[in-house]
């Protein structure tokens, strides 16, 4: 019985995380993250920027330090996303690992750290300068939503019982 809910919370781990990644994917992508209510239907995303609906498809450069890094912890927290999920994976459909049930549990919990923390862009002169509002905009909703999966996917990494040992089994 207890094999049985395991892999169906695994399951559902491996599920979220894939969604709580594309949401990631669609935010990083986007170029409606803030809307500056003072420049005409201008918008930024992480790394692209639109006007009146339009995304412009290159890459815009800032020096802006909270942007930069706003950049860099969406990355990480992609990428530790991803390693969690991985490790999930591989204990369900291989072998119970060592302090695998820590290692995931952190890995989470920096995902969705970090993904909060990317919510920084918000501090940026930009959105600071006197006179200029950066409203929450569609790929907010993206980075929200991923960071609940994370969160959720945690908190269900606590209540999986951990898989039979079967690298021990000869």
């Amino acid at each position: 019985m207890c094999n049985a809910i395991g892999n169906f919370f695994r399951l559902i781990i491996i599920a979220a995380t894939a969604g709580a990644l594309t949401l990631s994917v669609f935010a990083s992508v986007s170029c409606e993250l803030v809307e500056y209510n003072d420049s005409g239907g201008l918008t930024y995303g992480f790394f692209f920027r639109g006007i009146d609906g339009n995304c412009a498809s290159e890459y815009y450069e800032t020096d802006d330090p909270v942007i930069n890094g706003a950049r860099t912890v969406l990355i990480i927290s992609m990428g530790a996303g991803f390693i969690a999920g991985v490790m999930v994976l591989f204990e369900w459909l291989f072998c119970e690992i060592c302090c695998a049930g820590v290692l995931e549990g952190l890995a989470f919990m920096a995902a969705w750290m970090l993904g909060a923390a990317s919510f920084m862009f918000y501090g940026s002169e930009r959105c600071t300068q006197e006179g200029a509002e950066c409203t929450f905009y569609d790929a907010s909703g993206y980075m929200t939503g991923a960071c609940i999966l994370y969160v959720g996917c945690n908190i269900l990494l606590c209540f999986t019982p951990q898989p039979e040992p079967l690298c021990s089994k000869k």
